[in-house]
C-alpha cells in the first residue's frame, strides 16, 4: 500500500496536506485510497458468488427431496409410475441413507422402496387338521386362532398363547407359523433389549431397525411374523425402554400402518406383521397391551390318553434337532410304549421329550431292558 501510494505521488498525484504529516503517511492515505474501490469491487464478487453458490445448492437440494418424495408417492399411492402389484405392499418408502445411515441401510436395500409379497391364506382346515394331530388337547385354541384369519392374504393378527412351563407354547407357535407359510423371527421376552423391539436410533454403535421388519428382511414377506417368547418375563424397569411399552405401539393398527423406525429414520407400513407372544401368565401384564391381541387362547396341558398322538412330533423333532430326516426314529414299540405309560401321566411336553430321549439311548445301546 506504501508503495502504491509513492508511486502515485510521483506520478503527479495531488495530495492533499495536513500540517506536519510526513511522507509516508501521505503514501499510505493515498495508497489506501486508491484500494478501497478495489476491495470493494472484489468483496461484492465474493458476495455474488457465494450468494450463487448457495442458491445453486439450495435448488439442487429442492430439486432431490421432490424427485424422491415424488418417486415415494408413487410407490405408495400408485398414482404414478408403476403401480404396486396385488398381493405386495411397500413396507419402506425410503430411507435416510446419508453418512452413517449408508452403512445402516446397506442390509435392507433390498426392501427398501419395493415392492414386498403377501403369503396367501392356505388351506386352513388342512392346518387345523395337522395342528390338531401334534396337539389334539388343544381344539379350543385352534380354533380361535384360525377362526379370525381373512382371505385371500394371510393377516393372523396378533395372539397370545398362555399355559404352563412346558405344555409347548413355542413349538406350537412355530408349526402354526409353518403351516401357515409365514417366516417366523423369535425375539426372547426375557432378555432381548426392551424398547429393541422397535428399532434403536442410529446415534447408537449397535443400531437395528424394528424387529418386525427385521422379519420382513429375513424372509422377504410383508406379512411375515413375529415371535415374542415369554412377555410376561420381560424386565419392568424402564431404563432403556421397556419392551410392553414398545409392543403396545406396534399393535395398534394406526401405529403399524406408520410406524416410526429411529434407525431407519423413515415411517414403515407393518400393518401385514403378525406379533404371536407366549405366557405363563397375563395376569401382571398391563391392561391396554392385552387389549390389543386379537385373540388370548390357553395352550392346555395334555392328558396321558393324548399320549400316541403326541409321540410322532417328538420322535420327528428330535431327528431334525441332529440333523436327521423327520422320519429316522421308528416309532415306540410297545414295550417302550409301556414303560412310558408307566412314567408320564400327562402334564409336561418338556418331560415327555426328555423320557423319550432316554428310550432312544436305550435303543442306541442295544435294547437295554425297560422296566
Amino acid at each position: 500500500m506504501l508503495a502504491l501510494g509513492l508511486a502515485a505521488i510521483a506520478a503527479g498525484r495531488k495530495v492533499t496536506s495536513y500540517g506536519t504529516e510526513a511522507l509516508a503517511d501521505k503514501a499510505l492515505r493515498v495508497g489506501q485510497e486508491l484500494l478501497t474501490p478495489i476491495e470493494r469491487q472484489v468483496l461484492a464478487s465474493d458476495r455474488r458468488r457465494i450468494a450463487h453458490d448457495k442458491a445453486k445448492a439450495a435448488e439442487a437440494k429442492r430439486r432431490h427431496e421432490e424427485r424422491e418424495r415424488a418417486k415415494a408417492e408413487a410407490i405408495g399411492a400408485g398414482t404414478e409410475g408403476p403401480k404396486v402389484p396385488e398381493g405386495h405392499v411397500v413396507v419402506c418408502r425410503t430411507a435416510a441413507d446419508t453418512g452413517r445411515g449408508a452403512e445402516l441401510v446397506k442390509p435392507y436395500k433390498g426392501i427398501v422402496g419395493k415392492a414386498v409379497p403377501l403369503v396367501r391364506t392356505g388351506d386352513l382346515a388342512a392346518v387345523r387338521t395337522s395342528l390338531l394331530r401334534e396337539y389334539p388337547h388343544a381344539e379350543e385354541a385352534v380354533g380361535a386362532i384360525l377362526a379370525g384369519i381373512p382371505r385371500p392374504w394371510l393377516k393372523l393378527g396378533h395372539v397370545l398363547i398362555r399355559g404352563d412351563p412346558g405344555v409347548g407354547k413355542s413349538r406350537f407357535a412355530r408349526r402354526l407359523a409353518e403351516l401357515l407359510g409365514a417366516g417366523l423371527l423369535r425375539v426372547d421376552g426375557a432378555n432381548d433389549g426392551g424398547a429393541s423391539f422397535g428399532g434403536t436410533e442410529r446415534r447408537w454403535y449397535s443400531a437395528e431397525p424394528a424387529r418386525p421388519f427385521m422379519a420382513v428382511t429375513r424372509f422377504g414377506q410383508a406379512n411375515a411374523l413375529v415371535l415374542v417368547d415369554e412377555i410376561d418375563k420381560a424386565p419392568t424397569r424402564s431404563d432403556y425402554g421397556r419392551l410392553w411399552d414398545a409392543l403396545l405401539g406396534f399393535l395398534d393398527p394406526e401405529t403399524a400402518k406408520r410406524f416410526p423406525d429411529p434407525c431407519l429414520q423413515a415411517e414403515l407400513d407393518l400393518s401385514w406383521v403378525g406379533v404371536i407372544a407366549t405366557a405363563n401368565h397375563t395376569f401382571h401384564l398391563p391392561g391396554p397391551l392385552m387389549d390389543r391381541f386379537r385373540v388370548v387362547v390357553d395352550l392346555p396341558k395334555p392328558g396321558p390318553e393324548h399320549l400316541e398322538a403326541l409321540l410322532p412330533a417328538v420322535l420327528a423333532d428330535l431327528a431334525s434337532e441332529k440333523g436327521l430326516d423327520p422320519r429316522f426314529h421308528a416309532p415306540l414299540d410297545g414295550v417302550e410304549l409301556s414303560a412310558l405309560r408307566a412314567r408320564w401321566r400327562g402334564g409336561s411336553l418338556r418331560r415327555l421329550r426328555r423320557m423319550v430321549e432316554a428310550i432312544l439311548r436305550v435303543r442306541e445301546r442295544g435294547g437295554a431292558a425297560l422296566h
